[in-house]
């Protein structure tokens, strides 16, 4: 609309299109909460707030509470498995209005290409969809990514409108010891007057403030609050984190006070389907810190207002004349749930529902899965000659991403090192499916608890190449046969018999089905696991993070196994 418009419709002499009459306005600019307030409507832009303005049709919210929509602040939407249209469609019903997401999973499979599809396929959604450019793509040289992005990549996204900045920087060692191409990637985006966005767990004292020197503003992997006050006071937005894995928002909540509120957000960061459907997104975490006795005008700015002020996002985060008229209705600041959602002046979602079907998506480019002819003589792993030796087991925890280096004695069978299940170590693959060069990096693992059979995907953050954990050889050739079959997803084998399955043929991370579907897939997974007795009651989320050699202590890739700690590659057998 033009601006000539909204004046007009400001001062009267066109009718507005929608009042929003008698309801109660978390006012974030004033902080207060006013009472039977009318908000007026033009074009999808509020027009005036108890302005005395006709308008062509009003709604009585009969007291109802009337705040921005919610915002957040980082997310991966390919960790919900679901297309942007799919995942509009569980989060717009509560609540959200807009997310800032970074598309670092798709882009280290198709690079731009990737980029451009989330651009595409966010198009038209019942949510605003911004974007930050992956800033680690790929994230380390130890792995074979699907593709690279650099500066001179970068530079036609500042272009992009929903285009805010430059997303994690998760490679602080780089940052510390000025990696050229990594500085220049922060350059680009600072000197555009972007936002950068920050990834450095633990950084504290001359390390932290030399990073932040770069030019780096917001971060959102703090697990304390003594961490939290630390990167407040050397200028950082801190992002209160609520995923699947990492719920790091309850942790934190000794850290916001009256005076370091306004430098709060909340994200989502990776956060599942079936976690979307049963607890909530945005909604979930407004509760928390609600729950945890934040003042309701503060967790509103955390929840709706900050973001827009970090990110830069014009006429979002408050409900005044010429912002967007994105909001969300509810009834009770103490069980808060969104009864209506507004985007754009429109009635989107009411009581859970979307009112209107999102458009459908388009597929990427081409397909994503590219692996060498695969035989199940490929994994074997055979004990060197001469001497005695042990293998060094990735030591998997329930419920974390960190591992232990285990050195244990291996189970050889016909000069094979095989699995041993009595001591809960099984053989795992990670399987480059890229550029088809054949590379498999061989290890085990402890802590899966499996007993038969073999589980795999082609989620595997960040590079996210094949891989597999199994306990014989024709299970895991089985498992990843089957996911080079379905072009990328999940599965559970037994021998020669695929038992479940969830195709993911979309970079072989998001599905191409509806929400419903990937969800009754994820729960008949879950039920599996218990059936087979997994001491590991989430092993497909465990697999995906032990190739991710940026987090301690052993971990494997496409090229072996990585000393995270030493940061460099270390082979399999020890003397």
């Amino acid at each position: 609309m033009t601006g000539s418009d909204l004046i007009d419709a400001a001062r009267g002499a066109v009718p507005c299109d929608l009042n929003l009459a008698n309801c109660s306005l978390l006012d974030l600019l004033r902080g207060e909460i006013r009472k039977n307030v009318t908000v007026s409507i033009r074009r999808g832009r509020v027009a005036g707030v108890d302005d005395g303005l006709r308008a062509d049709r009003t709604l009585d919210l009969k007291g109802m509470f009337l705040a921005p929509g919610l915002v957040d602040s980082h997310v991966h939407i390919e960790s919900s498995m679901l297309s942007p249209p799919e995942y509009a469609r569980i989060v717009a019903p509560m609540g959200t209005t807009a997310v800032v997401a970074d598309p670092h999973e798709i882009a280290n499979v198709l690079g731009y290409d990737g980029m451009r599809y989330m651009l595409s396929s966010s198009e038209g959604l019942p949510i605003d969809v911004y974007f930050m450019v992956p800033s680690c793509v790929p994230a380390t040289g130890f792995d074979t990514a699907g593709a690279a992005l650099y500066a001179s990549d970068m530079y036609p996204f500042l272009r992009e409108p929903r285009v805010l900045g430059l997303g994690e920087v998760m490679n602080y060692p780089g940052v510390l010891y000025k990696d050229q191409h990594l500085l220049d990637k922060i350059a680009l985006f600072r000197d555009a007057g972007k936002s950068v966005d920050g990834h450095a767990p633990g950084l504290s004292g001359g390390a932290l403030s030399a990073y932040i020197a770069a030019g780096i503003g917001s971060d959102h992997e703090c697990t304390t609050p003594a961490e939290a006050v630390e990167k407040l006071g050397k200028g950082m937005y801190i992002m209160l984190r609520e995923a699947s894995t990492a719920k790091d928002l309850r942790k934190l909540l000794p850290a916001i006070t009256p005076e370091t509120a306004a430098r709060f957000l909340i994200c989502s960061d990776d956060r599942h389907p079936n976690d979307l459907v049963d607890e909530g997104h945005m909604d979930h975490a407004l509760r928390l810190l609600l729950a945890g006795g934040v003042a309701p005008l503060d967790a509103f700015r955390i929840a709706c207002a900050n973001p827009a002020r970090w990110f830069n996002i014009p006429g979002s985060g408050a409900v005044a004349p010429g912002y967007k008229a994105d909001f969300v209705v509810f009834e009770s600041l103490a069980d808060f749930r969104a009864k209506m959602v507004f985007k754009d002046g429109l009635l989107v979602a009411e009581d859970g529902r979307l009112v209107a079907e999102p458009p459908a998506t388009r597929a990427p480019a081409r397909d994503s899965v590219n692996v060498k002819w695969l035989t199940e003589e490929d994994f074997r792993i055979p004990l060197p000659a001469g001497g005695e030796r042990r293998i060094r087991v990735i030591g998997a925890k329930q419920g974390s991403i960190i591992t232990d280096e285990l050195l244990v004695a291996p189970k050889v069978e016909e000069g094979l090192c095989v699995s041993d299940i009595d001591r809960d170590i099984v053989k795992i693959f990670v399987i480059e499916r890229h550029t088809g060069s054949g590379n498999i990096g061989k290890g085990f693992i402890s802590g899966l608890g499996m007993r038969r059979g073999a589980v795999g995907g082609t989620i595997s953050h960040d590079s996210h190449n094949m891989i597999v954990a199994g306990v014989d050889d024709r299970s895991i050739f089985k498992a990843a046969r089957h996911l080079n079959k379905m072009k990328g997803g999940l599965v559970f084998a037994i021998g020669d018999e695929v038992i479940l399955d969830l195709p993911l043929p979309v970079a072989g991370l998001m599905s191409d089905r509806d929400a419903a579907f990937v969800v009754e897939r994820l729960r008949a997974f879950e039920e599996l696991f218990i059936r087979e007795g997994l001491a590991n009651s989430t092993p497909l989320m465990t697999l995906s993070f032990m190739a991710l050699p940026v987090i301690p202590r052993l971990k494997i890739t496409d090229k072996g196994l990585i000393d995270v700690d030493r940061f460099s590659p270390i082979d399999l057998f020890a003397e």
